[in-house]
């Protein structure tokens, strides 16, 4: 059986024009994504700030799906709508589904990494803690520890996502949105684009995603990260306990160092700062 692990909380976008109107909203390029994929994406306001950072499925040429893993489908449905103007766009908040990891039993084979394949009333597709399915129902009672272990790998696969209470706090650049190939160049206008490729271009970015060993209980989104002075150096995006204590990713200043305390549990930097690349630098 599937093993049920938290609410999915799902945009459903269909229309005539979705293609060409999440081609001009989000920062990646939609017109990459052939039917039966899905990509990391984002939408960023008009000073280049996430709103929400989401899984974006094309299930055919008039539906599409944005998962959005820690909430936030409601409010995004109604900001999107305020965009869709006269063209042939739908949005709806799909409630009710659930977020499940496949095991082998469930008939999932082997699936490429940008594939999302429909599975019993669903779509399924492959995420670091395994195969998700996102299903309109939940098979049994959520597995909390199951969440955890899945969670724990989104940490270490360093993907920045988003609570609905850190919406617009974040440039591109700050949530790695470049490194991850979400933050597109190559492509048409999007809201907030002028401030993501100036900052790529010229510099000024002064914080980045970093991965934090908390030593204690997983702190809240949102939790600030202050440094031995009381100063804040950052905020906690979301963690994952790991018994006593738990693992996180943080946006933390350039100028933080040391060990730095979130809740009042110690944050220690996991592993070695990335540097941010040189302005000018190619993105993905």
């Amino acid at each position: 059986m599937a093993s049920p692990l938290c609410a999915a909380d799902i945009v459903e976008l269909s229309g005539a024009d979705v293609a060409a109107f999440t081609q001009a909203q989000f920062c990646n390029d939609v017109r990459a994504l052939a039917t039966g994929r899905w990509q990391w994406n984002a939408w960023l306001d008009a000073q280049g700030r996430a709103r929400h950072f989401f899984a974006l499925l094309r299930c055919d040429a008039r539906l599409w799906l944005a998962w959005l893993p820690l909430g936030g489908a409601a409010a995004m449905r109604e900001e999107l709508a305020r965009f869709v103007f006269r063209s042939d766009v739908q949005l709806r908040h799909l409630a009710g589904w659930t977020l499940h990891r496949l095991l082998p039993a469930d008939g999932a084979g082997p699936m490429g990494i940008d594939q999302a394949m429909p599975h019993r009333g669903g779509f399924a597709l492959a995420q670091p803690g395994g195969i998700a399915w996102l299903a309109p129902q939940a098979e049994a009672a959520a597995d909390a520890q199951a969440l955890a272990t899945w969670r724990l790998a989104d940490v270490e696969a360093r993907l920045p996502f988003l609570a609905p209470a850190l919406s617009g706090q974040f440039v591109a650049q700050a949530l790695g949105l470049d490194r991850l190939g979400v933050a597109r160049f190559d492509k048409g206008c999007y809201p907030g684009q002028e401030i993501v490729a100036r900052l790529h271009f010229r510099g000024g970015n002064k914080r980045h995603l970093q991965r934090l060993s908390i030593a204690g209980p997983a702190p809240a989104p949102g939790t600030g990260l202050l440094d031995a002075a009381g100063r804040n150096m950052g905020s906690i995006l979301y963690a994952a306990p790991t018994g006593s204590t738990s693992e996180g990713l943080g946006v933390v200043s350039d100028a933080a160092s040391g060990v730095l305390r979130a809740d009042g549990c110690r944050a220690t930097l996991a592993g070695s700062r990335p540097l941010p690349p040189d302005p000018g630098t190619p993105a993905a």
